[in-house]
Order: structure tokens, then sequence, then C-alpha cells
């Protein structure tokens, strides 16, 4: 099994994909990053999970190496629209899901409007309520790039500061956690995809801060596993998630172990033990 990158034309122009090759042929998965970042930070689940089934992971519109979103403000449900007709262009008519953030509120949003397209859920750090309801911000806007290229190091400070506060602008004590930090080969790889749509990538943030979480994830009618991790501070609240959502599957992970490959683990065993 190995990983290719790809493009796939929508109406909006092209979406950057890496899929996995030669894993087993079964139900694909398709997996959608969180903002800012893109595919790229999946790659460890991405591999995981392709060991048991082939794995799809688009760059979202307006972040990585896709294309940008086709209107100034667009919602979730436009990033969940766009979603749907990848899917169709690409002749996939189901699938199973995986998002972690900003991807579990366009998974969610898919499998609302579009039940008969998802068989499984996995929704990963999606907290109920979020914290636009505290911060009363959707972020930071883009840098526009200037002579002395000050615009890199505003890449990687925002990739620094997103694994050191959450949400990763409200740089004060009461939003400091306690996340792994990356490698620094890790870090560059992210900070490069930010650059690359640095001036579109905070149109997912706008719309993942106005989305309406609690009432959305309650209408799930889906089968839906939430992963949860209680031995660590960061997103050790996902418990009230999966409270909301009707027959969710709470997903607990390894004691102190919320790496991507863990949890590409437990999503496998899961799917296995539905009914593929």
């Amino acid at each position: 099994m190995h990983i290719d990158r790809e493009f796939v034309r929508i109406a909006e122009g092209q979406v950057h994909l890496r899929r996995t090759v030669g894993s087993p042929a079964r139900r694909p998965l398709i997996a959608i990053h969180m903002s800012p970042v893109a595919s790229g930070f999946l790659l460890p689940l991405v591999e995981e999970l392709g060991k048991t089934r082939p794995v799809i992971a688009p760059d979202t519109l307006g972040n990585g190496s896709s294309c940008a979103p086709g209107i100034e403000n667009p919602g979730i449900a436009y990033f969940a629209d766009a979603l749907r007709r990848l899917l169709d262009t690409m002749g996939i008519a189901d699938c199973d899901l995986y998002g972690v953030r900003t991807g579990s509120m366009i998974a969610t949003e898919l499998a609302l409007t579009a039940p008969d397209r998802v068989r499984h859920l996995i929704i990963d750090e999606l907290a109920v309520p979020g914290p636009a309801r505290a911060t009363g911000s959707s972020g930071e806007p883009p840098p526009k790039p200037d002579a002395i290229g000050s615009q890199f190091r505003w890449a990687w400070q925002v990739m620094h500061d997103h694994f050191i506060f959450y949400p990763w602008w409200s740089r004060d004590a009461a939003h400091r956690r306690k996340f792994s930090q990356p490698s620094p080969e890790r870090m560059h790889d992210m900070t490069v995809e930010l650059l690359t749509s640095a001036a579109t990538f905070n149109r997912s943030y706008g719309a993942a801060m106005s989305w309406p979480r609690e009432e959305r994830v309650a209408q799930l009618k889906v089968p839906t596993a939430v992963l949860y991790q209680p031995d660590l501070e960061v997103f050790a609240d996902m418990a009230p998630t999966a409270a909301v959502i009707p027959g969710a599957t709470l997903l607990a992970l390894p004691h102190g172990d919320d790496s991507q490959e863990a949890k590409g683990r437990a999503i496998a065993a899961w799917l296995d033990g539905k009914a593929q």
C-alpha cells in the first residue's frame, strides 16, 4: 500500500487529495482534516487505516492545494455539498466518513443532508459547546504578502500556536492547552500547506465558528462513533458530544495515547465490528 496525490475537478476548480493505493477492496473511508491544516496532517491516520480499507483525504476548498470556495462567506453546508460533488465526480456512491474538528462538521453535515451516502460516521475533537461561544471570534484574517516576507513567519507562528492554544488565535492562559508538539519536519510540512492557501484558509474557519454544532449533531441518524481519550486534558470532554447524538458509540482510545495511529486502529476495529 502506498499513498498517491491527485487532483479532481469540480465546478469551483481542482480539489487536491491523497488516496491509498493497494488497500484491500472495501468501502472507502473519506478523511476530512481540520483547519488550518490540510490532508497532509492526516497522513499517519491514512497510513494506518489504509492497511484495512481504501482511504481518501481531500484538502477542503480554500485549504492546502485545493481551489478556493466559489463564494466569499461559505457555510459548513457549502463545504459538505462540495464534498458530495467530489464523491459524485469520483464515482463513490457511499462511504464511511471520518472528520476532525472542522472536518467533523463537514462530515456531519453531509451525513445529515445525504444520509444515503454515509454508512458510518466517526467524529473526532468536536466538543460541545464550541469555542466561538466563549471567544466570539472566527480567527485572525490572513496577511498579505509583503516585501520582507513576514507572511512566512506568520504561518510558522500560526502552526506553532495551533498546538499550544485552543482556538489558536486566543493566545492567553485561559485557552492554553497541552497538545503534543509535532516534529520540526511535520511543522514544516503543515506550514507549507498553510502558506499555499494563506489567502483563503480562513473561510472554513468562519464557517466552522458559525455552525450550530449542538443542534446539528443531535439530528444525526447514521451510525456514529465519537473518539474519546478521558486521560488527556485536550478534548477529554467528548463524552457530552456523544451524549447528544442518538445511539452514538463512545470510542475510547488506549490509555494516554491520542496519536493518529491509535485513532486509526480504533476506527478500523469499530468499522470491522459493524455490518459491512
